[in-house]
């Protein structure tokens, strides 16, 4: 049997290997255990057989030689053990709850008996998981039900788990996005049932691309730390997402949760300014229903949403600014469908099928309103076609001791973005629609706001295809019991096309706040920039990888856990040796299930997002597409009018408008870009170097125990170093040259070789050059102590503690939701931006409550306080003269008129987010009433009261010298809000 069950092994890998990260067990669960008899001798040869309660549906395994016994790649749910062997009483113990990812213990003790003799056992499941390394929570269903959860957000509950620091922006309606292990919101990975639910331009920083609505999602499981082989490409948290099944008994429920702006609090802002709050609310709808097609062998479950929201805003903006910009409030509006649909079959006793589907369609009118700091003409709006997963998987139970997983999977997205004048009167993107780029309007950009139309419209057209196979053994011999796994996964990330115009219709940027009048010298623009050219960039990537693994209970107290997985990615086909080991120790003391002692090491490497080969595609020495700039001219702080043509707009109620001579230059220079053969040469090109796949090691030491029945305490300590970090590094960056002038060295500096700039163009005066470059002074850390403490469900209640104590450093100024395309201020020192990450929260601590007191009355609680985010100081200007503006203020040449809030470096200049930012500190509070109804239907009433002391969360404010607001903030987080919910169940 083991020859034959080997062979098949070798054959399906040899097959992958010839037809995303790949994701092993994610969204499964392990069992595992011991069987004894009366005097604790092991019996090897025990049929342990598992049967779904929800389903009927069974598999069997035995133990080995010591006694042991391994059950991997089973579906999350609830289970009946059944242990028996000849001579022996049967044991069969119900009730045995399998969570997403866990890696259950159990032990079994056999009486002699007669063969007919069976005995039902009750006993918890242990809350520790003594095999396993890493660290990581499982948010169950009960606390998905029972737990406030802002507007229905799929992940709003990531927050109780240590180590994650969401975004203290005010929200955005995909939600999602968590800074973890000192990474990019992009760096974590979402999967949906094992898939990975993958955006190939904004990785996970939303949440995954097809957002799963509440009410479809069973539990999900975050690990934040030593994850085994099976896991990689990423270098943020895994998130483990389980929907919701159908089985045996039909059941669903239908639900309605309301908010109005009568309910709740008045906003800071509004109150200040002695104004009114604006009409919002939201109205979100939700049915789902499940059930069985054939008893005992397929099923289905179908979740249908349907949400409406206005979010209410307050805009704050300085008095200068008036008339172009008054402080007002008005509210997002954001309207979207998701539909889920699930399928699962059991074909035969070994095979087993399902499917899923995701769709969400949504259109969004002022999403990330505030933290632009928008007018109204000012705002964006989206049109999402249809946010979609579907993926198939089939199971093979190959043997007593085998498991197949083949999966594949299909993401996609059509997304369509730009200001109103890309949409028509039903709000259907028609895009410039026989018009002239020049003739939308350009945006006009102040220190502490934004006007005019938003400089950018979108249509993106992702499409990621996945295929990947695991193959699971359990083997006893060799030392103790293995549970090997080998895995591949082949991937196909794409945009087909997508317009990439970020600032086609063009802005301005000012260095005050003053409207523009074309009279007034003192209001003109200190630069102009428009992309011109072509805008429609498809690109095409793919990737491979395989693991392999072994899980080794070398005795009853020890684990090891060994790994090695293999990365590619075409896209950054310079990385042909990224190998990631992994090992981790898993140690129970005492050998009663209730202590374990874990320590892990390994190496995770990281993707690039598609949006780097965009960029590479579009901004070359001869490129399809050219950002003109005229670079920064400050002659307006004195009172003169600037030289350049584009500088000097025509004027339209305080907004600078191109001018007709402006516009003849960028047509002539726009029909030099398109269809460009060699002709025009990019003065500003955007080259690759020697960029590689970033990586970090991390590593990790604690213990978790349980110190009271059904209570665990954690506490670990968990390093991450990244090494092989890639940004933007200006190679033409000014400096003293040889002649003692201070200016661009030019081409035979930055490229003696000629590899870079073709002979056709060397003679061209370049001005900024960016490379990607893999560099060491981009290096990387994080150090964190976490401590949890959980309580699981039990005597009507169930609470956790989390508290994570970091400290984030990185050396770049920021790019996004992914490092590779950051900045630094001096390219040719880039070591000196190193200091506090952006999204360097030193203390988060996170609580969590839900009692049910008595009869169908609960109530839940979130309680959260964040130290908040660092403030970078910088002077506004582009003061080096290398045409990027967040140039930090130095001492001697900045502080005449104003003292540097910032500590020093050695040269004097202000320290990278030396400033602190805002607190955050919030209670979310639940209260529900469950009414029991006739053939075990219920009826609940819910009041959610988010924010309920009504504390003013701050946002952080500018770090910008030139703003009237800096470090003064004008925007808050949500006021105290209402939500009130009625649900029926059947």
């Amino acid at each position: 049997m083991t020859s034959r069950i080997t062979s098949v092994g070798c054959l399906l890998f040899l097959l992958a290997l010839a037809a995303a990260p790949a994701s092993g067990q994610a969204g499964r669960a392990e069992l595992n255990g011991t069987v004894f008899d009366q005097g604790r001798a092991v019996l090897p040869g025990v049929a342990v057989t598992v049967v779904n309660e929800a389903t009927s549906i069974e598999r069997t395994t035995f133990t080995g030689v010591e006694g042991r016994f391994v059950m991997s790649t089973l579906t999350p749910g609830t289970y009946t053990v059944r242990v028996e062997l000849s001579g022996f009483q049967t044991q069969t113990q119900p009730g045995v709850l399998l969570a997403v990812g866990q890696e259950l213990t159990l032990t079994f003790t056999l009486e002699i008996g007669g063969v007919a003799e069976e005995v039902t056992v009750t006993g918890r499941a242990p809350v520790v998981e003594v095999t396993t390394n890493r660290v990581g929570t499982n948010v169950t269903n009960a606390e998905i039900d029972n737990l406030p959860s802002a507007g229905r957000n799929q992940l709003s509950l990531m927050q109780v788990v240590p180590g994650l620091t969401p975004s203290f922006s005010p929200g955005e309606f995909e939600g999602g996005q968590y800074n973890a292990n000192g990474r990019e919101t992009g760096s974590n990975v979402f999967m949906l049932d094992g898939l990975h639910n993958y955006s190939t331009r904004n990785g996970g920083s939303r949440g995954g691309q097809a957002r799963v609505a509440l009410d479809a999602m069973d539990e999900f499981q975050v690990l934040t730390h030593q994850y085994a082989a099976e896991y990689g490409g990423s270098s943020g948290v895994v998130v483990n997402a389980v929907s919701k099944s159908g089985s045996n008994e039909f059941s669903g429920r239908g639900s309605y949760y309301y908010q109005d702006e009568s309910l709740d609090a008045t906003d800071h802002f509004v109150k200040q300014e002695g104004g009114k709050t604006p009409e919002s609310g939201s109205a979100i709808y939700g049915f789902n229903v499940g059930g069985p097609i054939a008893r005992n062998k397929a099923f289905f479950f179908f979740n249908l949403e349907r949400s409406s929201i206005d979010r209410a805003v307050t805009l704050v903006f300085p008095a200068e600014a008036a008339p172009l910009a008054v402080s007002f409030s008005d509210a997002i509006e954001i309207r979207a469908l998701n539909t889920f649909i699930r399928g699962d079959y059991q074909a035969s006793a070994n095979h087993n099928l399902s499917f899923r589907w995701v769709r969400e369609a949504a259109t969004e009118w002022g999403d990330s309103w505030e933290q632009n700091r928008s007018t109204k003409d000012n705002i964006e709006y989206e049109q999402d076609q249809g946010d979609q997963l579907y993926s198939f998987n089939w199971t093979w139970v190959v043997g007593n001791n085998a498991v197949n997983e083949f999966k594949v999977g299909h993401v996609r997205q059509t997304n369509l973005s730009g200001n109103r004048q890309y949409f028509d009167d039903d709000l259907n993107f028609i895009g410039l629609n026989g018009r002239d780029q020049f003739d939308i309007g350009s945006a006009n950009d102040h220190p502490d706001f934004s006007a005019g139309p938003l400089a950018s419209h979108g249509l993106a057209k992702e499409r990621h295809h996945i295929v990947e196979n695991t193959f699971t053994l359990t083997k006893s011999g060799w030392g103790g019991d293995h549970t090997f796994k080998l895995g591949f996964n082949w991937n196909r990330p794409a945009v087909l096309p997508a317009i990439v115009g970020s600032n086609d219709n063009g802005s301005f940027e000012f260095s005050h706040n003053l409207p523009f009048d074309p009279a007034n010298a003192y209001t003109y623009p200190s630069n102009f920039s428009i992309l011109l050219g072509e805008i429609f960039i498809p690109y095409k990537d793919w990737g491979v990888n395989w693991f392999v693994q072994d899980k080794w209970q070398a005795s009853d107290r020890v684990t090891l856990n060994l790994g090695l997985r293999y990365d590619y990615q075409d896209m950054v086909s310079r990385t042909k040796n990224a190998y990631s080991p992994r090992i981790g120790l898993a140690w129970d003391p005492t050998g009663g299930g209730n202590t374990v002692i874990r320590a892990g090491l390994g190496k995770f490497y990281e993707g690039q997002l598609i949006r780097v080969g965009v960029d590479l595609l579009q901004r070359g020495v001869f490129p399809p597409t050219f950002e003109f700039e005229t670079g920064e001219d400050l002659s307006a702080d004195s009172g003169q009018i600037p030289a350049h043509v584009c500088l000097q707009p025509t004027g339209n109620n305080g907004l600078a408008v191109i001018s007709p001579a402006c516009r003849d230059e960028m047509v002539e220079l726009r029909n030099r870009v398109t269809g460009n053969t060699g002709e025009f040469i990019n003065r500003e090109p955007r080259l690759d170097g020697d960029r590689r796949l970033g990586y970090l090691w991390g590593y990790s030491f604690g213990v978790k125990r349980e110190v009271l029945p059904n209570l665990a305490l954690s506490v670990d300590y968990v390093g991450n170093q990244a090494r092989d970090q890639t940004a933007y590094i200006d190679i033409n960056e000014p400096r003293i040259l040889p002649n003692g002038s201070y200016g661009r060295p030019g081409v035979d500096v930055f490229d003696p070789s000629g590899e870079l700039v073709p002979a056709a163009a060397r003679g061209r005066n370049f001005r900024r050059v960016l490379q990607f470059q893999t560099l060491a002074a981009l290096n990387a850390d994080y150090n964190a102590l976490e401590i949890a403490l959980e309580k699981r469900y039990s005597d009507r209640w169930s609470a956790r503690f989390a508290y994570t104590l970091s400290e984030s450093n990185n050396s770049y100024a920021g790019g996004g939701t992914s490092q590779v395309r950051g900045r630094v201020t001096d390219d040719l020192n880039p070591r000196v931006d190193y200091g506090r990450a952006n999204f360097d929260n030193r203390h988060a601590v996170v609580g969590s409550f839900n009692v049910n007191p008595w009869g169908g009355f609960g109530a839940g609680a979130v309680i959260r306080y964040y130290s908040g985010y660092p403030i970078n100081e910088t002077t506004g200007s582009d003061n080096n003269g290398d045409n990027d503006r967040n140039d930090r203020p130095l001492t001697g040449r900045d502080d005449e008129n104003m003292p540097i809030r910032s500590p020093l470096d050695g040269d004097g200049r202000a320290i990278r987010n030396g400033l602190d930012g805002e607190n955050f500190f919030a209670i979310d509070l639940r209260l529900q009433y469950i009414v029991s109804l006739p053939r075990a239907q219920t009826l609940g009433l819910f009041l959610e009261l988010y924010n309920a002391t009504n504390r003013v969360n701050f946002g952080d404010g500018t770090g910008n010298r030139r703003s009237s607001n800096f470090l003064i903030p004008t925007t808050a987080g949500d006021p105290r809000t209402t939500q009130l919910g009625i649900r029926f169940t059947f």
